[in-house]
C-alpha cells in the first residue's frame, strides 16, 4: 500500500467514528507543535490496548529509547527523568499556556499516546465536538488493519479561537480554549488550511491571544 493510499485509509477509518447524527466540518492529521512541551511518560494516555506489538515495533524499542536518552546532552540520568517528568514544561518560551490539567494540557498530552505501535492521530471538528483519533497503523501479517478508537474529545463550545502560526512553521495553529488555556499544534501534508474555517474565531499571528471572559 502506497503512503497516499495509507492516508486515505486512515482518513476513512478515523471518519468511521465521527458519533452518528453530527456532521464532520474538518479533519486532519494532528501532532504535537514541535517546540511545545512534552508531557511525562505517564501522563500520556495509554491507547489501542487491544493491539499486539508487531516485530518491528519490538526491533525499533531498543532504539526509540536509546535516542530518547542521548538527544540533546549526553547524560543518560537526566534524560531517562526528563522521559518521565515534565520537567520540559519548566522551560521558557514554550507554546503551551496552562497546565497539564487544562483543557489545552489534556490536548497536549492526548496527542502523544502511549501505544504498542506506530499509530495516526487525526483531529476531528464536528458540529458538537472536537476530538482525537487514534489508528493503528499496524497490519497482520494477512493484512488486516490494527484498531482505531476515540480518545480525547470535549464539547465543541469548549473552543474558542484558532491562531494560524505559520509565521513559526507551515501548518502550526494555537488552538485556544474557555478556561484561557491554548496548545500549539500542527497539522501536516496538504489541506492544512481548511482547519481554520472550522473554528469559531479564526485569527492570524499577528493577532493578540483573546483574554478569558
Amino acid at each position: 500500500m502506497s503512503r497516499m493510499e495509507r492516508g486515505r485509509d486512515t482518513v476513512e477509518r478515523a471518519r468511521a467514528l465521527v458519533p452518528a447524527g453530527e456532521v464532520l466540518r474538518a479533519d486532519h492529521g494532528v501532532a504535537l507543535a514541535e517546540r511545545a512541551p512534552l508531557p511525562g511518560y505517564f501522563r500520556r494516555p495509554r491507547a489501542l490496548r487491544s493491539e499486539r506489538r508487531t516485530l518491528g515495533s519490538w526491533l525499533m524499542l531498543p532504539l526509540y529509547w536509546a535516542a530518547r536518552l542521548t538527544t540533546a546532552t549526553w547524560n543518560p540520568v537526566e534524560r531517562l527523568v526528563e522521559a518521565f517528568t515534565e520537567r520540559e514544561e519548566k522551560k521558557p518560551g514554550k507554546p503551551l499556556h496552562g497546565g497539564w490539567s487544562s483543557m489545552a494540557g489534556q490536548l497536549a498530552r492526548a496527542l502523544v499516546p502511549r501505544t504498542k505501535n506506530n499509530r495516526a492521530v487525526m483531529l476531528q471538528v464536528t458540529d458538537r465536538r472536537l476530538q482525537l483519533v487514534y489508528v493503528s497503523q499496524a497490519r497482520s501479517f494477512t493484512g488486516v488493519p490494527g484498531p482505531a478508537e476515540v480518545g480525547w474529545a470535549t464539547d465543541v463550545r469548549n473552543v474558542t479561537w484558532i491562531r494560524d502560526r505559520s509565521d513559526v512553521a507551515g501548518g502550526v495553529h494555537e488552538i485556544g480554549f474557555v478556561d484561557g488555556s491554548w496548545c500549539s499544534v500542527h497539522f501536516g501534508g496538504h489541506g492544512w488550511r481548511r482547519m481554520a474555517e472550522a473554528f469559531p474565531l479564526r485569527l492570524s499571528h499577528l493577532d493578540q491571544v483573546p483574554n478569558p471572559a
